[in-house]
């Protein structure tokens, strides 16, 4: 059978011990002034020992609440847990304030909520019903810090991915774009305007970077006859021979295919150009890389987004 539980008491119990812990509230947060500004140690002991003495009083003023305070030996030790408990559930409260980057204002609408850990931790030496309900609501505000504290520490592990993203980027993020080329793989992860594309197959090709194929990004706008003012891609040349320079302006010509697409072609290089909005993007590549294939890889090109470049550049 449950122990018989006097309800007048324990009820004033319970009510005297929240009063005393939301008062504990603008008390700790003075002795934390005086501390700071160098009241020494004794105000910080004060605080605490005044919270337990006048915990123990309520005890002993409803000393029928329960078996606990129905001693004075029993008393001290319930006013201690009592106090500690509740100190313990207002700083872990604060603790989360802290952590949601909760904006505290004025102190007094905080007040009455400074009392629910030490009515709570009161409510356990309670009866039996009293006991069960106050260990669910204890277990159900762990769980559910725990579960917000985690949701918390996800997102904030996820807001620094981005900001290191942002900062290993060599270029606006909506010039970081992506492409699918068929047979093709990308050299590295995108963090620039331009990105290189190696066929997936090394035995495809006869050197290092002969079909390699280039996708750069600008918002500078296409002009000229010959499709510029970007040059036109310089092709890897075989071992042992010097890079070519700059395709001459003069035998560079481009010819416009329709729908915002453009073709140019110079010696021993040729690209697909395509316009989406204010962005240009380019495919270019040596001409043994077929000019079907560089039309495909910018009619599929797309800017990447944060979460791909966070799955790029860091493996997730």
């Amino acid at each position: 059978m449950p122990e018989p539980i006097d309800r007048t008491p324990a009820a004033a119990q319970l009510a005297a011990v929240y009063v005393l812990g939301c008062l504990t509230l603008p008390a700790g947060a003075f002795a934390f002034v005086t501390l700071i500004l160098g009241g020494g140690a004794l105000a910080g002991l004060a605080t605490p020992a005044a919270a337990t003495g006048l915990i123990y009083l309520a005890g002993t003023l409803t000393s029928r609440a329960c078996p606990a305070t129905s001693t004075a030996a029993g008393r001290i030790w319930w006013a201690v847990a009592v106090t500690l408990g509740g100190a313990g559930g207002v700083v872990v409260g604060a603790w989360l304030t802290v952590l949601f980057d909760v904006e505290y204002g004025e102190l007094l609408p905080w007040i009455p909520l400074a009392g629910l850990p030490y009515v709570l931790i009161a409510a356990l030496f309670i009866g039996r019903r009293v006991r069960m309900v106050a260990l669910v609501a204890i277990l159900a505000l762990i769980g559910g810090g725990f579960y917000a504290v985690r949701q918390q520490t996800r997102q904030d592990r996820a807001e620094a991915d981005r900001a290191r993203v942002t900062t290993m980027l060599r270029a606006p993020l909506d010039l970081i774009w992506t492409t699918e080329i068929p047979g093709y793989r990308r050299r590295v992860a995108p963090t620039g305007d331009s990105t290189g594309y190696e066929p997936a197959d090394p035995a495809a090709v006869r050197y290092w970077g002969e079909r390699d194929v280039l996708l750069t990004v600008s918002h500078t706008a296409v002009e000229g006859t010959d499709c510029g003012p970007a040059e036109l891609y310089r092709p890897v040349p075989p071992p042992n021979q010097s890079p070519p320079g700059p395709a001459p302006r003069g035998e560079v010509v481009c010819q416009d295919r329709g729908d915002l697409l453009r073709y140019r072609r110079g010696p021993g290089a040729h690209e697909f150009i395509r316009t989406a909005g204010g962005t240009v993007v380019r495919a270019g590549a040596s001409t043994v890389v077929d000019e079907g294939l560089l039309k495909e890889a910018v009619l599929a090109a797309r800017p990447m987004t944060l979460d791909e470049l966070e799955i790029e550049l860091f493996h997730r």
